[in-house]
């Protein structure tokens, strides 16, 4: 009877958590190092864990999973003024560790890392993508409450204006997943090591003052680092405590920006770059001379070799890449055409006579009243034309992902 009574009880917490299942954003299914899959904890492990802790006669005992427990069950973004802002999680792993134990996965100086996210993380999230790092104080993170961690940045990727695209939406046109390296100058040790999301779409503020609303998914996984580094990095952080509404992020749309031909000026949050860590596109604000500059992230989201083998060859790989650059043909032709914009970018244009060529064949005697009178007409109507494609591509948007409001 006790555990018929528990099961109900579990199903109607399931049945609870449903609808907010359906503005979910994503969780990861594994964590990919030296050729192996690492499980990560995800809402069925959650349950399981809950069910059996209600009930440890019944309840099924929840594999181990390799990434820090989440308890973002709604899978949407974590506050960056709570404790879950850590690693994602910070309740649950304090109910649930014990009856599963995070799995620790084994590492190298300068692995790659692959991130595989869940089918939930839709289209139309753009933003950047960042990864941290912080040294437990022992011979294990096991327990370990990361929000007293020191946190170091070891990678940050921003707007890619080669592509003219950022890293969310390129790492989902690639399957959801995602690769960036481990530094090659740490000390080796327990380290957990922290992924975050962050989606730019939301261009409602939430407080006074403020024009956007950028939501973070960050997710953690504890590793043995094994290397001969000696550098432990002294410029660190706590999560939470680095983010805050004096951030860029939170006083720029990106919708506007990239009608203004401002996102190559996009500023990540936090801490700078440590010099052993490496940045890929753009780099501003605080992170401008720290880790090195490796260019625009690939295709398939995979990023080259950390800063310390890289840096000297950094410079090539802009200049093979642009003879293929996707961003150099609209920004050329946006005199002449007036282009709507999607995720904070040019959308494709037609090809289509431009408003200037009349100008070409006036009449000599045009005087110069007259013509300086028709440009201001031209220049208004073009900025109306611009405006109106704006404000078309918000309209789709809204409509396909509900723009504006938080999920």
């Amino acid at each position: 009877m006790l555990g018929q009574t528990t099961t109900l009880s579990l199903v109607l917490s399931v049945l609870a958590a449903a609808p907010a299942l359906i503005n979910a954003h994503g969780q990861v299914d594994w964590i990919g190092c030296n050729g192996q899959q690492y499980d990560a904890w995800d809402l069925d492990d959650h349950y399981k864990a809950a069910y059996k802790k209600q009930d440890p006669q019944y309840g099924e005992q929840p594999a181990q999973k390799f990434s820090r427990k989440t308890d973002r069950l709604d899978l949407g973004p974590t506050d960056i003024f709570g404790k879950s802002f850590a690693t994602g999680g910070y309740q649950d792993p304090l109910d649930y560790d014990d009856i599963s134990p995070v799995g620790v996965i084994p590492a190298k100086a300068g692995d790659e890392i692959t991130i595989q996210w869940d089918h939930h993380w839709p289209q139309g999230h753009p933003g950047p993508i960042g990864e941290w790092m912080a040294k437990c104080p022992g011979d294990s993170c096991s327990k370990v409450d990361a929000t007293t961690l020191d946190w170091f940045c070891i990678a940050q990727h921003n707007f890619d204006k080669d592509a003219n695209d950022w890293p969310t939406e390129i790492m989902t046109r690639n399957g959801r997943q995602w690769k960036f390296f481990l530094p090659n100058d740490l000390p080796g040790g327990a380290y957990i090591v922290r992924h975050e999301l962050t989606a730019l779409h939301n261009n409602t503020g939430p407080v006074e003052g403020t024009s956007a609303s950028p939501q973070h998914y960050p997710i953690a996984f504890e590793i043995m680092l094994e290397s001969s580094g000696s550098n432990l990095p002294t410029q660190t952080g706590k999560f939470p405590g680095m983010y805050s509404y004096d951030d860029y992020e939170w006083h720029h749309d990106i919708y506007h920006d990239g009608y203004n031909k401002k996102l190559v000026e996009w500023e990540f949050p936090g801490i700078a770059v440590y010099p052993g860590g490496y940045t890929t596109g753009v780099v501003n604000g605080r992170s401008v001379n720290s880790g090195a500059s490796v260019g625009s992230p690939a295709p398939a989201g995979a990023n080259p070799q950390p800063a310390a083998e890289q840096a000297p060859s950094s410079s090539a790989a802009p200049a093979e890449q642009a003879p293929s650059s996707t961003a150099a043909a609209p920004a050329e032709s946006s005199a002449a055409v007036e282009p709507g914009y999607q995720n904070g970018v040019a959308l494709p244009t037609e090809s289509t006579p431009t408003e200037s060529a009349p100008a070409e064949s006036a009449p000599a005697s045009t005087s110069a009243a007259a013509a300086q009178k028709t440009c201001r007409v031209r220049t208004t109507q073009a900025q109306q034309k611009r405006k109106r494609a704006v404000q078309q591509a918000r309209h789709q948007r809204r409509s396909r992902s509900g723009l504006g409001k938080k999920h």
